[in-house]
């Protein structure tokens, strides 16, 4: 049975930021964590009191995730740190990236609890440049080279597969996944988008997947085995940039968006929820 606010897009949070992105649901607390990369923010919200909380950080921001004992993750400028989101102390964990041309973007936590991010040309795309690393116990390892532009990843309910965009090709690619070994195999294309590009993705209880379209003004469901488009979902601005699966049951979307020097639309910036279900 679907209800009639389902799929329509309600603004939970705006700031006027230019670019919000990577959110992400801890379900104990009922609390969105979400970037504001450009400003060199995390965002805490917590949804049912709507009290804000944000934590800077050491130049731009690409992801932030809350680790397996609750602790922030977040991959910055000069490296990947380790937050309280209590006290806000921070302590440096590692800096996989050797390239100042670069910065990191999209992170995740992989099944094991592993911090998977990857990298982006600082100010342009910079061909081929661009990595995705494995964080672990301080130590990190490449495990995809020779992107130009990593970003939106997920893993399969089970494990076992692991998809990844490269913005860049305007692909999402599907590789099996071994988890104990930390190793992709069989990579191929899942999805080719033509007209807009795949940002964030997130991976939902029935495997499918949910991708935003920057520059489409959309965010679309997929088909995680065929790669068939299941339904879109139309957002009030045109720059998507990542969404996750939140609420106390799942209930919700929530998405994030960007805007650029040439956008005049009122929302773009702004973070946004769809009820799915």
């Amino acid at each position: 049975m679907y209800r009639a606010d389902m799929f329509e897009p309600e603004l939970v949070f705006y700031a006027g930021n230019a670019l919000i992105e990577s959110p992400f649901w801890d379900g104990e607390n009922e609390r969105l964590y979400f970037i504001a990369i450009s400003d060199g923010l995390i965002y805490q919200l917590d949804i049912q009191t709507t009290e804000l909380k944000t934590f800077k950080t050491e130049g731009q921001v690409g992801a932030a995730v809350l680790d397996e004992e609750g602790m922030l993750l977040s991959a910055e400028k000069t490296g990947i740190y380790r937050i309280d989101p209590d006290t806000g102390e921070r302590t440096f964990v590692t800096h996989p990236n050797p390239d100042d041309r670069l910065r990191y973007n999209d992170g995740k936590l992989d099944p094991k609890g592993r911090f998977f991010v990857g990298t982006m040309g600082q100010d342009d795309i910079i061909k081929n440049a661009a990595a995705l690393y494995v964080v672990e116990n301080g130590e990190s390892e490449v495990i995809l080279k020779d992107l130009s532009l990593s970003n939106g990843l997920g893993w399969s309910r089970d494990g076992k597969a692991f998809y990844h965009i490269d913005s860049t090709e305007k692909t999402v690619t599907k590789y099996d996944y071994d988890a104990e070994a930390k190793r992709l195999a069989n990579g191929r294309m899942l999805i080719q988008l033509e007209d807009s590009t795949p940002d964030g993705l997130c991976v939902d209880k029935c495997d499918d997947i949910w991708i935003a379209e920057y520059g489409g003004g959309k965010v679309c469901k997929w088909d995680s085995d065929t790669g068939e488009k299941i339904f879109e979902i139309p957002m009030p601005v045109t720059n998507v940039t990542s969404c996750c699966i939140g609420g106390k049951y799942d209930e919700f979307l929530y998405i994030t968006t960007a805007r650029d020097d040439e956008d005049d639309e009122d929302l773009s910036g702004g973070l946004f929820r769809v009820r799915i279900r």
